[in-house]
């Protein structure tokens, strides 16, 4: 019986023993932890997970230390602090707490909320908490939003986005601080291949014969990889969920893979095992059937979806519910004949604004008058639906000191002051006068200019298009032309088909004249890097506008 007992002891050890390992090794694996400072011990740090796992993990020798985003010493924080940390190998290399002092700092044990965003109308956003379960709450004029730890407006949020809500009162639905996970959340590529090894001990996934999609088709990567995933990882075949433990049985199979850059390195976020023959169709989506769980394309095919079709949407995986009708895309089914089930949903629809928070809008015409803080626009088109829509009519805007305004016949940004005071508005009907009045691209938020491009005559609006796509690599300068950048995965909106059309190459865009926006600015062309997905209006080859998304 003493012995029996010893034995039951030591398996009750060792599984402890498996159980701290295998939480210690997703956090390892995930390089980031958040939850409550408890103590600094020598050069070690004990944390207490959301979750209630407590970790104590070694820094690095120069580890970076911050609350509120300033540099601070570990005898600044104080036992009960939220943190935010981010792992070097099994090592602490960056440190960050909210203080008290902050008014969004929340004590433990009250409330917060982390999720990903299911939908967003208006003041209303309803998030996936880790559990499933669904929840909305609500903002209002005093809602902070940050995103890197930057002040952002809230119509940069996203569907798809993975947020941190903070709230003043435990009893209330109304955000206090909104906090915006970073680009690791962004879709990266889209693999296909055979897989060849799995690995449980190390969560690593074998490929060979692997293609990337790029440009409208499947492109061959050229070589095997190896990349981690999550056991926790949702698989499925056929609409079919898959035990993890069972994907070994797989081997040989392709499969289809939605891949972020984790720090990084590329990281397995979705898998889909494909069943049958592979059938591609970028189509518009006409009608979806929740209640048969069937979308009906632009072709009149019938396709099946399930809770495990991967669906990425401005480049993040969003809940297969967020699909809607009438938006284009590239479905990836898998089947044989009729019967067909989407492996993958690539939904290319941009716009201007994300979500129906954002009043933003692009406006072209004749600056007919100028006032000190009021510029009229005559004779205006305002792109609408990716089409310039024309307007015989004359619209009020206003300006302040915060516009920037840049004058690309001389090259040179204007003062308000020097807008107001020169001659790029005059009286027309004067004969004497022999000036006439200048031109401009114009994005407001509302009425009001946030930036403006002006010039003495009018672009032939015929030769331009919309066209959205994902930087290939950083922009750089031609000793000839100035600015470029190479643009992939690139779609130009079809006004006779009215949806986005799919371009077979990699395109040249140059910046020479573009008005570059990016969180309803106007920015500079450094600020645009490599995986940004942008919205532009061109003339050819030359962007006019440029929406960094």
């Amino acid at each position: 019986m003493k012995k029996i007992s010893i034995i039951l002891l030591a398996a009750l050890l060792f599984m402890n023993f498996s159980i701290a390992n295998a939480q210690g090794t997703n956090i390892y694996k995930e390089g980031v932890l958040e939850g409550y400072f408890i103590e600094a011990i020598d050069n070690k740090i004990k944390v207490e997970e959301y979750s209630g796992t407590i970790y104590t993990i070694p820094m690095i020798k120069n580890v970076v230390l911050e609350i509120d985003g300033r540099p601070v010493k570990i005898t600044d924080f104080k036992k009960g602090m939220e943190v935010y940390i981010t792992l070097q190998g099994r090592n602490i290399k960056y440190m960050d707490a909210y203080s008290v002092d902050n008014p969004a700092y929340i004590q433990p044990g009250e409330k917060v909320r982390i999720g990903t965003v299911l939908g967003i109308d208006r003041d209303q956003i309803e998030i996936k908490l880790p559990t499933g379960k669904r929840e909305v709450y609500f903002t209002s004029p005093a809602t902070v939003v940050t995103k890197n730890k930057e002040n952002i407006n809230l119509k940069e949020l996203y569907v798809g986005d993975r947020v941190k809500f903070y709230f003043d009162d435990i009893d209330t639905s109304y955000i206090s601080r909104v906090n915006i996970q970073g680009d690791s959340i962004l879709i990266k590529d889209i693999y296909r291949g055979q897989l060849t090894v799995t690995d449980s001990l190390q969560d690593i996934i074998a490929l060979e014969k692997v293609d990337v999609f790029r440009n409208g088709k499947w492109t061959s990567l050229g070589k095997s990889i190896k990349v981690p995933y999550n056991g926790n990882l949702p698989i499925y075949i056929g609409g079919q969920k898959i035990d993890i433990k069972n994907l070994k049985h797989y081997k040989g199979k392709t499969v289809y893979m939605a891949m972020k850059d984790y720090f990084g390195k590329e990281k397995v976020e979705r898998m889909v095992v494909k069943a049958q023959y592979e059938n591609n169709f970028s189509e518009k989506i006409r009608e979806i059937n929740w209640f048969s769980s069937q979308m009906e394309l632009g072709n009149n095919r019938n396709i099946n979806f399930h809770d495990g079709t991967i669906v990425v949407k401005n480049n993040r995986l969003v809940d297969v519910y967020n699909l809607n009708s009438g938006s284009d895309g590239l479905i990836i089914a898998d089947g044989r004949g009729s019967d067909l089930t989407a492996d993958l949903v690539y939904i290319y629809n941009e716009n201007i604004n994300n979500t129906n928070i954002g009043q933003d809008q692009l406006y072209v015409g004749r600056l007919n008058t100028i006032l000190e803080d009021i510029l009229y626009l005559k004779d205006f088109f305002l792109l609408d639906k990716n089409n310039w829509e024309s307007f015989n009519d004359e619209k009020e805007f206003f300006y302040d000191d915060d516009t920037f305004i840049y004058d690309l016949e001389n090259n040179k940004e204007v003062s308000p002051k020097e807008f107001f005071s020169r001659d790029y508005s005059v009286d027309e009907n004067n004969r004497r006068n022999r000036t006439r009045d200048w031109y401009g691209y114009l994005y407001t938020e509302g009425d009001r200019i946030s930036a403006a491009f002006i010039k003495r005559s009018m672009d032939s609006l015929l030769n331009q298009r919309t066209t959205i796509g994902i930087v290939e690599s950083s922009p750089v300068e031609d000793n000839n032309m100035g600015w470029f950048l190479k643009l992939k995965n690139s779609k130009d909106w079809s006004t006779i088909n009215e949806q986005w059309m799919e371009k077979n190459s990699t395109l040249n865009i140059y910046l020479r004249e573009a008005m570059i926006i990016k969180n309803g600015q106007r920015v500079t062309v450094n600020d645009i890097k490599s995986g940004d997905s942008l919205y532009m209006v061109r003339d050819d080859n030359m962007a006019k506008v440029i929406i960094v998304k």
